[in-house]
């Protein structure tokens, strides 16, 4: 039977901050596991039999590597002795390795330390209630960012990982926005560089204990690349004290815009001009936002619900992708897609709307090829002369 695994965390700083019962644990231990010997801590108790997991580190490229091999080795060694594991910190703060014990079915007792959070708070003055996003800087997607809210992004320890967070970051945030790195964040003794986020990175000053602070975006016009902004705005526009315009319109009312818009994207495919298709995307979008809107305005729908409905039709549709089918050939994927149409329930139609687009695109292309203006067309349309 495995012997308990007991995971101390070391706070931040030094000895004297260490509390009396994670002393006395270290103390007692005939050894002592280490996630890293780099903590002032493991430098001061030179008595206590450390064993450091350093060497992990230099063997993997990648750090989800190294936390595996930490926890398989502390499960192996708990099959026959009694294990003390010491991680810089607090052990349930932004540590890796003691989340994959809790997942494992080992025998797991938590001795927390000081977490660097709260110096973290102090030396850049904010208050976490506010909001906060808490973010691994080795592990970091700009799928994770939130720019409403304060973000802390640790493990920012080199320039190698400064300059891949800058990348991430500037997805999402102005080049200009002010951040601060955080070396050390204990009170009174901090070093703080607040900088531009594109200067991030230029800074020699960066070690094992520096976090970036990122602060909210609150300016409304940075904020007009996010999506749920988006949302805010066309709600606005169909809501009681929004558009004259826009707060009458109904899904009959629409129908035809999104014919309109459709040709002017297909226009702008046409020209291969990059600025005017995303201007063009952008309006067909408008018409799933307003059509949006207004279902939740009534009350039936909201823009989750059309995004929940169409990841999931993906997802189903695409099993040889996202599930163990293998799609070979295009017969082999029409196959495939009728299957699961028909598990779907789906009654097979005359498809009205494929007739109507082919010839739709032959009029549009006709057009072109005549080079007809707008007062053109609507009289060859008045005369019915408009012929394929």
């Amino acid at each position: 039977m495995s012997q308990q695994i007991t995971v101390v965390g070391l706070g931040n700083y030094s000895l004297e901050e260490l509390p009396l019962g994670i002393y006395r644990t270290l103390q007692s231990a005939d050894k002592v596991y280490a996630r890293t010997i780099e903590h002032p801590v493991v430098n001061e108790l030179k008595e206590v039999n450390w064993e450091s997991f350093d060497y992990i580190y230099e063997k993997h490229d990648h750090f989800i590597d190294v936390y595996n091999e930490i926890v398989d080795t502390l499960i192996d060694k708990s099959r026959n002795e009694e294990v003390i594991y010491a991680v810089p910190g607090d052990p349930m703060v932004a540590e890796t390795t003691t989340q994959f014990l809790l997942e494992t079915d080992a025998q797991v007792k938590i001795l927390g330390g000081k977490s660097f959070l709260d110096d973290m708070f102090r030396a850049i003055k904010i208050d976490p209630n506010d909001g906060l996003t808490l973010l691994d800087g080795t592990n970091l997607e700009e799928k994770m960012l939130n720019i409403r809210t304060n973000t802390i992004i640790t493990q920012v320890y080199d320039q190698m990982v400064a300059s891949d967070v800058k990348v991430t970051l500037m997805e999402r945030y102005p080049d200009e926005h002010i951040v601060s790195l955080v070396t050390n964040a204990r009170l009174g003794e901090a070093d703080v560089i607040t900088c531009p986020l594109y200067e991030m990175d230029h800074h020699a000053s960066l070690s094992n204990l520096t976090s970036l602070f990122v602060p909210k975006i609150t300016d409304d016009n940075e904020m007009y690349n996010d999506f749920q902004y988006l949302e805010k705005t066309i709600d606005t526009l169909v809501s009681e004290d929004g558009c004259p315009w826009d707060k009458v319109q109904t899904h009959e009312t629409l129908k035809r815009y999104i014919i309109e818009e459709a040709f002017e994207l297909i226009e702008a495919i046409d020209e291969d001009d990059i600025d005017h298709m995303i201007e063009e995307l952008g309006d067909v979008l408008l018409q799933v936002m307003l059509h949006s809107a207004i279902g939740k305005k009534e009350g039936y729908f909201d823009i989750r619900e059309i995004v929940g409905v169409l990841t999931s039709k993906m997802v189903r549709r695409h099993p040889h992708v996202f599930g163990e089918e293998k799609a070979d050939s295009l017969d082999d994927l029409h196959e495939i897609w009728q299957k699961e149409k028909q598990k779907e329930g789906k009654v097979k139609r005359e498809k009205l709307e494929k007739i109507f687009a082919d010839y739709f695109l032959k009029l549009y292309d006709k057009t072109k090829l005549d080079s007809l203006n707008e007062k053109e067309l609507k009289a060859l349309i008045n005369r019915g002369d408009l012929k394929l």
